[in-house]
């Protein structure tokens, strides 16, 4: 073997050796910083998923929701005739004064959505609202909600000539989308 090839094979090997040694005192850190970090640690929480019952966690969600109801704002009853005042007013409780026709009533879900989509390719704004009864569960059509009720008015006439569907214009409360049917 070439003396130079030998040498340059002995200076590597305890080049490496030396880094071997010194490579991690110096990139370790000492004992102390190691112990330090090691104590910073937080141990993990605890789940304990089985002691929950469909009890506690429904008991817990009535609990939060007659927490959250008593914090809302206390409704005012507005019996006020808005209909012979003028568009765009405001209720009793600050809500804008809406109406609505409601072109049907349907106890059977796909009567309603069939009417509404009929109504929607026609390019009339639709929704439903759905509602429980004695008899059963309802399925209410209406087109809306707008604030001019003159031209709900002629929607109105519209619509009587475009399906032979008379409709009753009624006030729109923005309270009652919690009975909004999806869609």
């Amino acid at each position: 073997m070439d003396e130079q090839l030998k040498k340059r094979l002995v200076g590597s090997l305890i080049f490496v050796s030396l880094a071997i040694v010194f490579f991690p005192l110096v990139f370790d850190g000492n004992e102390k910083d190691r112990t330090r970090y090691s104590e910073e640690m937080v141990d993990p929480p605890e789940f304990r998923l089985g002691l929950q019952s469909m009890e506690n966690v429904k008991k817990k969600i009535s609990d939060m929701e007659r927490s959250s109801a008593s914090k809302l704002p206390e409704e005012l009853v507005d019996e006020n005739d808005y209909s012979k005042k003028p568009n765009f007013s405001l209720d009793e409780n600050n809500l804008p004064v809406n109406w609505s026709l409601q072109i049907g009533s349907f106890q059977k879900e796909q009567n309603a959505v069939g009417l509404r989509a009929r109504l929607r390719e026609q390019n009339f704004r639709s929704y439903i609202l759905s509602g429980k009864s004695s008899t059963g569960d309802w399925y209410r059509v209406f087109v809306g909600p707008l604030s001019d009720r003159g031209a709900l008015m002629e929607m109105k006439t519209e619509i009587k000539k475009t399906f032979g569907l008379q409709g009753n214009i009624v006030r729109h409360r923005v309270e009652q989308d919690a009975d909004l049917f999806g869609g």
